[in-house]
């Protein structure tokens, strides 16, 4: 038999959420397709785990044609042997492995209380008895020219100093990383966007700035996203259309950084 093995790391403090996911897998390939569907619970309280693995006979290629359209996010988790999982849960005290026939037994299992295979209840429950961790501070995204990295790096030591949390790619990404991924997830979790306005930013050749502009211009109504721009010299007509009408901070100006150190405070109030 020509079986394909896939291996997802889930997230076992939001099992409610994640079973959504599995039960539509369930949901859309039969038996003879998806031969073997299970999960692996690793309840060591200093590293929880829980993996769903999926054993496909036939049509693996539709899975993940599927798979890109309906949860793109969904990212498998590799060079994880099953084998190296299993004799796990069978050599060692706090795993559990378990297998589904039908998106029934999802329900069953992936339930909000502490059970036979889950010996912690789930996140939001943990919160109820614990109470929740401290909540961070909003960040903000500083988007910029690669070559404008030692005006940035001035402004991102005041903000840290005024106790404002930054997303700086120098900080945020590390040798390694997909700097796709990355960006994407400071994109997402960051409400304010500043753009570092200049002729490096407004380059042809700096595609990121573009696109991370566009991000805060387009989903500023529909996510309650929000930007401010700091005009490192460049003249009025030559700022995009869309943001010729925002009022901007002059970053040739003394007083620049404590002007955005205060516009940022304001912005993030009104969130």
């Amino acid at each position: 038999m020509n079986q394909k093995m896939y291996l997802f790391s889930l997230d076992y403090g939001n099992r409610q959420g994640e079973k959504v996911f599995v039960k539509e897998v369930l949901d859309r390939f039969d038996s003879q397709t998806l031969i073997g569907c299970g999960v692996l619970i690793n309840n060591n309280p200093y590293n929880l785990e829980l993996f769903l693995f999926l054993n496909f006979e036939k049509d693996d290629s539709d899975f993940d044609h599927w798979l890109s359209i309906h949860h793109p996010n969904k990212s498998r988790t590799f060079n994880v042997l099953m084998d190296e999982l299993t004799e796990a849960a069978f050599s060692r005290k706090g795993y559990s492995i378990t297998t589904f026939c039908d998106s029934e037994m999802v329900e069953i299992v992936f339930s909000s209380e502490a059970n036979e295979l889950f010996l912690f209840p789930d996140r939001k429950q943990m919160y109820e008895i614990w109470g929740a961790p401290i909540m961070q501070k909003q960040k903000i995204f500083l988007s910029h020219s690669s070559r404008d990295k030692d005006i940035v790096d001035k402004y991102f030591s005041e903000l840290q100093k005024s106790q404002i949390k930054a997303w700086y790619d120098k900080e945020e990404i590390v040798p390694g990383d997909s700097i796709t991924s990355r960006i994407n997830e400071g994109l997402n979790k960051c409400d304010l966007g500043v753009l570092f306005m200049s002729n490096n930013f407004l380059s042809k050749h700096s595609g990121w700035t573009e696109a991370e502009s566009n991000f805060f211009i387009s989903n500023r109504m529909k996510k309650n996203k929000s930007l401010i721009v700091v005009n490192l010299g460049v003249k009025h007509e030559d700022i995009p259309p869309l943001l010729q009408d925002y009022l901007y901070i002059d970053g040739n100006k003394g007083s620049a950084i404590n002007e955005l150190i205060v516009a940022t405070k304001k912005q993030l109030d009104r969130m």
